[in-house]
């Protein structure tokens, strides 16, 4: 069941228009949700956040490609053979349920952990067998469900006429056009490895079931960067970062085989296994840093390693980026070296050549180190963590940071006077000259309109009162102590 915090969150998200879930006036369709005003602000914070740290600090070149991508490609990669759920139907009302996702919720509620950490290594038979056993039945009508089975979910389309058109599809991730792309801009741009390629863009899944508002989407907006590398390097700095300085960052990592989480630095990880090489450990830091920024608690997420049933089969190591919402701990990125799969296949594909001349004089496919995060989960996941229940002040608010808040300022009037409203309009005016975020309101009390503005995370508040019309001072509140001072306008 939903906890109290995870109600508090999503009730502030439908009140205040963050996020909503699209086509409503037709009753919805699960899996896709519209950004509100705030929510969109939020949004492209977070984005502009990964923005600046992945691409312009590490000197990455950044594509946007195509959202529609021919069937060859996703052969090549292995999507249409393999990106797959295990799905399972009612016998009665065909509802579809994700036949993995029903029993690890069955595990949960009877506090069965380890047995719920099983159910990814399982075969479809064996997920059968034990929604069987355990006499799960259909949610909506109570009835017993059917036979699993192994569901694709690339949404199919054509491109041209019905009667000649060519098959195609939505892209399910936005990583294959990098792929795709990668030996265009190594001779356009004279690339030398390691070398970084980004995207920022949509991507598109038929989930089964999807549930829990931005967790599991249908349609949604990822966010990928490509290393592509020599493998037999050992460098002392990528990407203009020095090494010794990333590997000693301390991180709170879970190994695989059950361990539990520790706070460990990526030196020992690497060296223990657990990180495969430099590169993974590069764009893990990335990540911590990343979280920082944002205002994360450390507490509130961890990095783990994947099992061995867990990774894909072109896989020499994954680990995920999870954070504890009210739904427990949900993946915000995955990190793999993918080797030199994707190219490789894309080659054969294609039958184009991608290999590279190194500064050392080798011929190579490159290898590839990835790191995909999508943008809608972690803003989901840090809403849900920044709600505050304050009894004190009456209402629930958001402690959203800085970096993310939807505004810097609330800019208000005391109260309905034509003399004070002139004057907080031109404040507003002076600040939005100077390309701050902010946002105006007159509507309502005071104290309602500080209620409003903690609840969506805004910071400061600047009130124009009649102190303002004698020496051009305001009272700035602020949003976590609630404590006011005065300023003058010039100094904001």
């Amino acid at each position: 069941m939903p906890t109290k915090q995870e109600s508090r969150a999503n009730d502030i998200a439908a009140r205040r228009g963050i996020y909503f879930q699209a086509f409503g006036i037709y009753d919805g369709i699960a899996g896709f949700y519209d950004y509100g005003p705030i929510g969109v602000r939020i949004k492209r914070k977070f984005e502009a956040a990964w923005r600046a740290l992945f691409v312009e600090r590490t000197g990455a070149l950044e594509i946007e490609s195509t959202n529609i991508v021919p069937e060859a490609v996703l052969r090549a990669s292995g999507h249409l053979a393999a990106f797959t759920d295990p799905m399972i139907a009612c016998t009665v009302c065909k509802t579809p349920y994700r036949a993995d996702k029903l029993l690890e919720e069955y595990y949960g509620k009877k506090g069965r952990k380890d047995e719920g950490a099983k159910v990814k290594k399982m075969s479809t038979e064996e997920m059968g067998r034990l929604i069987g056993e355990h006499g799960i039945k259909c949610e909506r009508c109570g009835n017993a469900l059917g036979k699993v089975e192994r569901f694709n979910m690339t949404f199919k389309t054509q491109i041209g006429p019905t009667s000649g058109g060519s098959a195609a599809y939505l892209r399910p991730e936005t990583a294959q056009s990098i792929f795709v792309d990668f030996m265009h801009l190594y001779k356009t741009y004279a690339l030398k490895l390691p070398a970084g390629v980004a995207q920022i863009g949509r991507a598109y899944r038929n989930e089964i079931s999807p549930r829990q508002q931005l967790v599991r989407l249908r349609e949604l907006t990822q966010m990928d960067l490509e290393l592509f590398i020599d493998p037999d390097q050992d460098p002392d700095e990528i990407l203009g970062f020095d090494m010794k300085s990333v590997l000693s960052e301390k991180v709170r990592f879970m190994a695989k085989g059950g361990e539990e989480e520790r706070l460990a630095s990526l030196d020992e990880l690497l060296k223990k296994g657990s990180i495969p090489n430099k590169y993974l450990a590069f764009l893990i830091y990335l990540q911590e840093k990343l979280m920082q920024e944002l205002g994360a608690d450390k507490r509130s997420y961890r990095f783990r390693e994947l099992e061995k049933e867990e990774l894909p089969h072109y896989s020499k190591g994954n680990v995920d980026l999870e954070m504890k919402t009210s739904y427990g701990y949900i993946e915000l990125s995955g990190t793999a070296y993918r080797t030199d799969w994707d190219l490789s296949q894309h080659s054969k594909e294609s039958g184009k050549e991608l290999t590279v001349l190194t500064e050392t004089g080798k011929r190579l496919v490159p290898h590839v180190v990835e790191m995909t995060m999508g943008s809608d989960r972690p803003v989901f996941a840090l809403l849900d963590n920044s709600v505050v229940d304050d009894d004190g002040r009456g209402w629930a608010w958001l402690k959203l940071n800085e970096a993310i808040a939807p505004y810097r300022y609330g800019v208000f009037p005391l109260q309905k006077d034509d003399k004070l409203i002139e004057k907080a309009r031109k404040v507003y005016r002076l600040l939005q000259e100077k390309r701050v975020d902010c946002y105006y309101s007159e509507t309502a009390s005071i104290g309602k309109r500080y209620a409003r503005a903690d609840e969506i995370g805004v910071p400061y508040c600047i009130t124009v009162d009649y102190t303002t019309l004698d020496d051009d001072t305001v009272t700035v509140r602020d949003r976590d102590t609630t404590k006011q001072a005065r300023k003058k306008i010039g100094e904001i």
